[in-house]
Parts: structure tokens; sequence; C-alpha cells
């Protein structure tokens, strides 16, 4: 368009000026300015404005010449600047990956200014820092990293957090990790980092509230989800604020999801905590109503423990046990040990050696020695039993020598009734 209209022009000025030549009358100009006059023809006049005009646009076409010049010399300096930050990059990260993390450090912020991946050379500086203890660097690397790129923030601060993690600096992390749940609540990576931090400072309330976010967002696997649910709910049940009284501690045990409530885990530690308030009476019978409907080696062993006496009903409930778990050692061991609270001590000496009997353990040998040492007069037996019992606790023995072991406590000892009368 531009160039059809330049030729519509110096046609129209060509034909004008031929017309006026053709008729001799090349028209007058006279131009004045302060004391300055120019007196010319028309002719002259539109001959000399053409050559500026002409001038004019070729100093225009020299000027994009260098112009073009200076863009194709500035392109490749940009691009020979790239390459050489690529490679910073890529050896910066070499180096970190190898361990030489002063190198790295300065490895990847050689080019950084001609990178085309400033962020992650930040990132990766501020973990190079981090190695060598310059939290202040590291920081500084990462408010660099945001500065380059403000849309990363989730990124930049997930690093950040995981570096404060790293040092110890729980707070600070927290810090980090909350203002990152306001941006993304709903992050997989964000819930796994807060809820172990939480973690990592014992705040099992603030986990509890978190605990349905991160099963919604599926961010720790079947296993580690119901780990993460035992630890927080026996914190809160370890709390002190729910040790004040057994109203308290109950109610926060009827908070408990139901499926925790079926653990052994979990039903022992409030029985624990039971104990520790004072509550023996009940933290029986929470034990007692549980292995009534599910049975457990450890909690028949924490039941058998119990320093309580209400009317033998201990005693008679792990006795009905025995009906179905007769050959269990562990419910045997634990009616031997309910019978020397008791002072029944033929019938715990039943019940130590028939455990003994099915699963020589250290514990039944060290409870029998006891028993016939401080209330049966029976010293050398008593050595006996702390012998084995030691020898099956420092492994001496392996798989045959443990089966020896049996056999001799069989031929010295020949399996007992459990049937006292």
């Amino acid at each position: 368009m531009n160039r059809f209209l330049s030729v519509v022009v110096i046609a129209l000025v060509t034909v004008a000026g031929f017309t006026m030549y053709t008729q001799q009358d090349v028209g007058y100009i006279n131009v004045g300015f302060a004391e300055h006059k120019l007196e010319t023809n028309l002719l002259i006049f539109g001959a000399a404005l053409l050559a500026a005009l002409f001038c004019f646009l070729l100093l225009l076409r020299v000027l994009g010449l260098f112009k073009k010049i200076a863009v194709f010399f500035g392109a490749r300096r940009k691009t020979r600047l790239a390459e050489k930050a690529r490679d910073a990059l890529s050896n910066g990260l070499i180096e970190l990956a190898e361990g030489r993390f002063d190198k790295a450090e300065k490895l990847l912020l050689q080019q950084v200014k001609h990178s085309d991946n400033a962020l992650l050379a930040y990132l990766a500086a501020a973990r190079a820092a981090q190695q060598q203890g310059a939290h202040e660097r590291r920081d500084s690397y990462l408010r660099k990293a945001h500065a380059s790129t403000p849309t990363a923030e989730i990124a930049i601060g997930l690093t950040k957090a995981e570096l404060q993690l790293a040092h110890n600096q729980y707070e600070q992390a927290l810090a980090t990790l909350t203002l990152l749940y306001e941006l993304a609540p709903k992050h997989a990576y964000v819930l796994k980092l807060l809820g172990k931090t939480y973690q990592l400072l014992s705040d099992w309330e603030k986990l509890k509230d978190l605990l349905n976010d991160i099963k919604k967002q599926g961010v720790l696997s079947t296993e580690k989800m119901l780990s993460l649910e035992i630890e927080t709910w026996k914190g809160l049940l370890s709390n002190r604020t729910y040790l004040k009284n057994y109203e308290h501690l109950t109610s926060l045990w009827n908070d408990t999801p139901h499926h925790l409530k079926t653990l052994p885990d979990m039903v022992e530690h409030f029985a624990r905590m039971l104990i520790k308030i004072g509550a023996s009476g009940k933290a029986e019978e929470v034990l007692r109503h549980y292995l009534n409907s599910a049975w457990h080696e450890s909690t028949i062993i924490l039941y058998s423990e119990l320093d309580v006496l209400v009317e033998n009903k201990q005693l008679d409930a792990a006795e009905t046990w025995l009906k179905e778990h007769q050959h269990n050692a562990y419910l045997l061991l634990g009616l031997g040990k309910m019978c020397v609270g008791r002072s029944l001590w033929g019938k715990a000496r039943n019940y130590f050696e028939a455990s003994i009997a099915i699963s020589p353990m250290p514990e039944s040998f060290l409870q029998l020695a006891m028993l016939l040492e401080e209330h049966m007069n029976e010293p050398e037996l008593a050595q006996e039993n702390y012998r084995q019992g030691l020898h099956l606790l420092v492994g001496d023995y392996g798989d045959e020598a443990l089966e020896k072991t049996g056999k001799d406590f069989h031929r010295e000892s020949p399996q007992p009734h459990l049937k006292v009368v």
C-alpha cells in the first residue's frame, strides 16, 4: 500500500511538473524565516523536496540495516549465553548429585541471569546451600526463585518446607506449610508435609483435624494411613488434657473412630492410660470385654499384669478363655502370674510349667524360678530354670538346642494337668 501511494505521488508530481514546463510557467516560491529568505521556482523546489525525501528514506533504510545487524549479533550473543547457562545448570546438578555442594552452588549461579530455567537453578542452589549449613543463602536463593517465577509459589514453598524440615526447623516449616495449605488445601504433597510436621511437633489435635483431608486425597497408602491414625489417637489419649480424669479420657475414647477401637494396640494403650489415672478396674473391664470378642496375646499379657482383685473376676475370666485356648503359652503364663498375685502357689506353678511345655519363653522360666525360690523352697530347681531362661534370652541355644531344652524339661517335669485340687 505504501509503495503504491509513493508511485501515485511521484506520478502526479511528474505530470504537474511537465505541464508547468510546457506552458513555461514554473511557478514561484518565496519562503521567509526571521532574516532568512528563500526564493525559487516551484519546479526546483519540488525537485529539492523529492531529493530530500529520497535521502530521508535512504537514511531510514541504512538505520534499519544497522538495527538488523545489531539484533542479529545480539541474538547470537543471547543464544551463546543461554547455552552456557544450560551447561552450567547441567554441570551444577551433576555436582549437587555427587555431593560437591560448594562447587555445585557456584556452577548453578554462574549464568543464572541468562538461563531459561532460572527457577530450577535457584532451587538447586538453595539445596546446595542447605547442605553446607548456609541457611541465609538458602533463603536468599528461594526469594530469588520466587522473583524469577512468581507463579511457582507452591513449588518454591514446598522446597523451602522440605529444607526446613531437613534442618529440624519445625516451627518455620509449619509456618511455610500453613501458608501453602491456605493457597492449595487439596494439594497432596502439601498435606503430606503438613501432616508430617504436626507429627514431628506432636500436635495431635491439629493432625486429627487434618486426617480426613489426607485420607480423601489418597496421600498415603492404606497401611501408612492406618499407622498415622493410630499414632495420632494414641498421642491424643496420652495428652495431659485428657488424663485429668476418667470422664475426659472416656469421652475421647468414645470419639475415637470405630475401626481403631477394634485394634489391640489401641485397646491396650487406652487400658494403660486408664491404669495411669488410677482406673485399673475400668481397664480390666475394657480388656476383658475386648478379649471376649477378639483374641490377642499381647492383650492377655497386659490383662494378666493388672493389679485388680474384684471377686476374682479377672482370674475367672482368664480361666474361661482357657477352654478355647488351652494350648496358648501366653494365656497360661498370664494365668500363672494372676495366681501368684493371689498367693495360689501350686496353681501358678502348674500354669507356668504348662506354658513352658508348649512354648519355652524366657519370662516363663523367670516367673517359675522366682516362684520356686521365693515361695516353694526349691532353690536348686529354681536355679535350673534361671539358667534355661537365661540361655533362651541371650540366644546361646539354636533351634535344635531349644527343642532339646523342651525335651529335657519334659523329661525332668512331665506336662502337668491344669486342674488343681
